[in-house]
């Protein structure tokens, strides 16, 4: 450790101590993140701790943090990263105006990416998205703290603690025993609706009180919507609050069109409706966005995913779900204008159940 000279500390937990460092061999700026929760005895002991492992495997991508060296001095882990200039959390807190919506399909876009990458070319998932784990300099942002991530392959049962609780996916909460990539994708749908807004969409004071704002938000799940969640509360004696949910476009009313399909269906209750990684980065959100050149991509699959511009299946599924609940507001709504004068026969109403979907 004689060759980096501390500058400053720039976050502490119960892990240990970040550090803001300099390298006096070369000039460069890091950050070292000095463990202090145990003793450590060897390198071999360290590179096999699930978060040196998973940093291992991610290091080449350029939205995800570096690992650059791993140092074990008077039985003391010292981690050190390449350094960012503070996180996304940092940046939102901060600001004195909202992102643009420009701004903001950049940043997702981005994080998409380390998510494919991470995904789909490691098979792992981080379990941990939030604000405070994604890191940015300028406008270039990575992601950060693989402390909680799980190979996706991996044997189960997961710890259910897993996320600050405003970004958990509902099968967490529900104490699932299983879960994979999707609750990477549910927390993605609740940053890129606080990028919106600077203000976290389930900020709740309990897991209880995040589940009741989950569902007056996106409406109470249904045999339909989500059978196994159904099955879920039930094994733990959880009952669903009883809401009809709203239309996201109320609560972001200077968003696009395109952003409020990505965000509904980032945020479905079934992990199943979730799109991957993969599919959200075909969404037209982001059509014009560019894949960060990167030797270990494929160009023409990059390629394809840009210019091909049919719509994911699962993106058209969301969208005859939202067709479909402002159908049925719509029958209600004239339904109870014809209360107490007319009563509604099969042939004047529509069956909403035999539309197509």
């Amino acid at each position: 450790m004689e060759k980096y000279q501390c500058i400053q500390e720039i976050g502490r937990g119960s892990y240990g101590v970040v550090s803001k460092a300099l390298n006096t061999e070369t000039g460069e700026l890091v950050a070292i993140k000095k463990m202090i929760d145990r003793k450590y005895h060897s390198i071999k002991e360290c590179m096999n701790l699930r978060e040196v492992k998973s940093l291992c495997k991610v290091k080449n991508h350029p939205n995800i943090v570096k690992l650059k060296e791993v140092i074990v001095e008077n039985k003391i882990l010292f981690l050190v990263f390449e350094y960012m200039e503070c996180t996304l959390l940092d940046r939102m807190r901060y600001r004195t105006k909202r992102f643009s919506e420009t701004e903001i399909r950049n940043i997702c876009f981005q994080i998409f990416q380390g998510l494919e990458y991470m995904h789909n070319r490691v098979g792992y998932f981080h379990r941990d998205l939030k604000p405070e784990n994604l890191l940015v300099s300028k406008d270039v942002i990575k992601i950060a703290d693989l402390g909680q991530a799980r190979e996706i392959n991996g044997k189960p049962p997961y710890t259910d603690y897993v996320t600050t609780r405003w970004y958990r996916a509902p099968e967490v909460l529900l104490h699932a025993m299983a879960h994979g990539s999707s609750v990477d994708m549910w927390a993605m749908g609740a940053i890129m609706f606080e990028l919106f807004t600077l203000q976290p969409l389930f900020k709740g004071s309990s897991a209880t009180d995040v589940m009741r704002r989950i569902c007056s938000v996106i409406g109470t799940p249904t045999e339909t919507t989500w059978s196994l969640g159904i099955y879920y509360a039930n094994n733990i004696n959880y009952r669903f609050p009883d809401f009809p949910g709203v239309d996201l476009s109320s609560l972001l009313p200077s968003a696009s069109p395109e952003a409020i399909n990505l965000i509904s269906t980032l945020l479905s209750w079934s992990p199943c409706e979730r799109p991957t990684a993969k599919e959200a980065l075909q969404h037209p959100f982001f059509y014009g966005c560019y894949r960060i050149p990167h030797p270990q991509f494929d160009g023409l699959t990059s390629s394809l995913m840009i210019k091909n511009r049919e719509l994911p299946l699962v993106f058209k599924m969301a969208m005859q779900r939202e067709n479909m609940k402002q159908i049925t507001r719509r029958l209600e709504s004239c339904l109870g204008g014809l209360k107490g004068s007319l009563a509604p026969t099969e042939e004047s109403v529509p069956s909403v159940y035999g539309l197509c979907w």
